[in-house]
């Protein structure tokens, strides 16, 4: 079992190698805070330069040594890469500096399990650490065989990670079973929730962007914030208004550059959920100096998720960090955004009618009248209008809904009879 008491003492490795997105000081600053956020004391950091990637170990037999030779002298437990390796230069490292070596893919499920606080949330860190551990079972022996503690193991277990592939196997596919049980039992929820007529905004953006303290004062609910990355791991929702009108609020795990593809293929059972918002409302940290970068990341993981197509409400959050010309200079580079501080509930006047606008605006209320030969679209209507009134006539079967413009313009396109009441 974990041993929360102890305190592991890291070096942390950031190799720069080809092109390079964002200066690699303020990577290696960022991987700080995500090391951190497992709880391990950072006792130093080596930026690393290379024109090429040794197969063996990653760094050279150079590098390895000078490491070596810090890791005996500082009291090292733990020496974390923020590249991905492969299973052969991991073990590679772990045999030269004797000490346990982990890359950016497992502090990151690491971290994630830490926080996993549902069943749920549990099955899918461990789903997405089982697979990540899959191809580095090697014959007898497991890769990290040194368990009973500390950073980059936690979660399945020693019996588990000791298990033959044919019992990995059997448990990636009892996991699998779970959660496609979880995604029935949510399809179901928001079926009932369209029945309903309840409309859903969901949260995303960069871990660390405020998105648990907007949710909490728009919600007056007291779900925990912490300055450590991803206190948010599973999913939670909860109703608010604006202008009268009810809304569900939902808020999830928070984005990171390079998300271990592990984690989104295990998480998707709950970030599908983003796939029904009416609105995605992308919060972003305008105190940080690289907004750019960060917005790009979330938006790289949005297209991943395959989500770029739909509705975006761009909202800045901590403003009250802000000095009033940079406040200024950022409006005026984002007309359409919204100007926050979720800490202080300033600017929330202005997105309650931007969260309004972009929900409720632009809706019609019309008669639909859907002839017996157009049948197959009582599902659409169902999905994407509000239903309010149902009749049946000679004709076929008369809707009275509220509905956005593109959502009439699709039925108008089929040929369906529509009129404006």
């Amino acid at each position: 079992m974990y041993d929360t008491k102890k305190e592991e003492h890291a070096l942390l490795i950031v190799v720069e190698y080809g092109p390079v997105r964002w200066p690699v000081e303020e990577i290696a600053a960022e991987f700080t805070v995500l090391a951190e956020s497992a709880g391990i004391i950072v006792e130093d950091t080596a930026i690393i330069k290379r024109k090429e990637i040794s197969p063996s170990t990653y760094i050279g037999s150079g590098k390895v040594e000078e490491i070596a030779a810090f890791v005996e002298g500082n009291g090292i437990d733990v020496v974390i890469f923020n590249n991905n390796l492969s299973f052969a230069q991991q073990r590679n490292l772990e045999d030269a500096l004797k000490v346990k070596t982990i890359d950016r893919t497992q502090l990151i499920l690491d971290i994630f399990a830490l926080h996993a606080r549902t069943q749920t949330g549990k099955l899918q860190v461990e789903l997405a650490q089982l697979r990540y551990l899959r191809p580095r079972l090697k014959g007898k022996g497991v890769m990290l065989s040194r368990l009973g503690g500390g950073i980059g193991t936690r979660g399945p277990g020693e019996t588990r990670l000791e298990a033959d592939r044919r019992k990995l196997d059997d448990r990636i596919t009892r996991l699998e079973r779970d959660l496609e049980e979880v995604k029935r039992s949510r399809d179901v929820m928001r079926k009932k929730r369209r029945k309903q007529s309840v409309r859903l905004c969901s949260l995303v953006g960069y871990t660390s962007a405020g998105k648990t303290t907007l949710f909490n004062a728009l919600t007056q609910s007291g779900e925990k914030t912490a300055a450590s990355l991803f206190t948010t791991l599973d999913p939670v929702s909860h109703t608010f208004e604006v202008h009268g009108m009810k809304l569900l609020l939902s808020d999830t795990v928070g984005f990171i550059s390079d998300l271990p593809p592990q984690l989104i293929e295990a998480f998707k059972s709950t970030l599908e959920e983003l796939h029904y918002a009416d609105i995605l409302l992308h919060l972003v940290d305008a105190s940080n100096r690289d907004i750019d970068r960060l917005r790009q990341s979330v938006d790289g993981t949005l297209k991943d998720l395959e989500l770029e197509d739909n509705p975006v409400l761009t909202v800045f959050n901590k403003i009250d960090l802000l000095d009033a010309a940079t406040l200024e200079q950022l409006k005026g580079e984002w007309p359409q955004a919204v100007f926050i501080s979720a800490k202080n509930k300033l600017g929330f006047d202005a997105l309650a009618e931007a969260i309004y606008e972009n929900v409720f605006g632009g809706l019609r209320e019309v008669a639909v009248l859907l002839r017996f030969d157009q049948m197959e679209l009582v599902g659409y209507i169902h999905d994407n209008c509000e239903l309010l009134k149902t009749d049946s006539t000679a004709n076929g079967m008369l809707y009275l809904v509220r509905a956005k413009a593109s959502c009439i313009d699709y039925l108008v396109k089929k040929g369906v009879d529509i009129k404006d009441v």
